[in-house]
C-alpha cells in the first residue's frame, strides 16, 4: 500500500504535496514493474473544525458561492473555495457567537444532519475537482476511487470510544472521555488528557 499527498479539502495543494504525490507514484509504478499487487491510498483531509466554520458561514451567507466564480491560477473550484474561507475565518476568530455555532455544526455534521452533509459534500465535490485537475498534470496514476478521507472513519469512532471505555484505557473527565499517560503533563504537573471524544459529544 503506497500513500500520497493528503490534501485538505477546501485549501490548494503546496509543494508537500505535489513532492509526495511524485514520490508516491514512482515507487508505484516501480513495484507494479516488478510484479507487486500495489493498492494506491490517497487521504483526503475532510473532516474536522474548519467545515463547522465553512459550512456555517455558508449557510448564513447562501449566496457566498455564487458570486466572482472567474477562474483564477487554481481553476473556478479553488477559487471559490478560497474565497470562503478567507471570508469565513475573520468571523470566527472574531465572533465568539458565530465560533459556538460552527462548533456545534461540526457535531451535527458527525451526527450525519442532512443539510449539514450536503453541505459539506458539496465542498469535497469541488474540492475534487481541483484535485484531479492538478494529478491530471502531473500525470500519475491516482484516481478518484483511490481516495479516502478522515470522514470515512466517523461510523467507527462510537465503537472504538466504547471499546476504550469498556477496557479501562480511556475514562470520563468533566464529560470527555479522555486517556491519561502518566509521563504525559501540562506545565502545571497534572497529566495532559488524550481526547477520544470531547464533551459536546464530538471525536478527537
Amino acid at each position: 500500500m503506497i500513500d500520497y499527498s493528503q490534501p485538505n479539502i477546501a485549501k490548494e495543494m503546496h509543494v508537500g504535496h505535489l513532492r509526495s504525490t511524485i514520490i508516491g507514484d514512482a515507487l508505484v509504478r516501480a513495484l507494479e514493474f516488478t510484479g507487486e499487487k500495489v493498492i494506491r491510498r490517497n487521504h483526503l483531509g475532510d473532516w474536522g473544525t474548519q467545515f463547522g466554520m465553512l459550512i456555517q458561514y455558508l449557510i448564513e451567507h447562501p449566496a457566498e458561492l455564487d458570486e466572482g466564480t472567474e477562474p483564477d491560477e487554481s481553476g473556478p473550484s479553488m477559487s471559490r473555495l478560497n474565497r470562503l474561507y478567507k471570508a469565513s475565518r475573520p468571523k470566527f476568530d472574531s465572533d465568539a457567537d458565530f465560533a459556538d455555532r460552527a462548533r456545534r455544526r461540526v457535531v451535527e455534521l458527525r451526527a450525519g444532519h442532512a443539510e449539514t452533509v450536503a453541505s459539506w459534500q458539496g465542498m469535497v465535490d469541488e474540492s475534487k475537482v481541483y484535485f484531479e485537475a492538478v494529478y491530471g498534470r502531473l500525470g500519475v496514476l491516482l484516481e478518484d476511487t483511490d481516495a479516502v478521507g478522515e470522514s470515512y472513519y466517523n461510523p467507527m469512532l462510537a465503537d472504538v470510544c466504547t471499546d476504550l471505555e469498556a477496557s479501562g484505557v480511556a475514562v470520563r473527565s468533566d464529560g470527555a472521555l479522555c486517556v491519561f499517560f502518566d509521563d504525559i503533563k501540562g506545565p502545571d504537573g497534572e497529566p495532559t488528557p488524550l481526547i477520544g471524544q470531547k464533551s459536546d459529544g464530538g471525536y478527537g
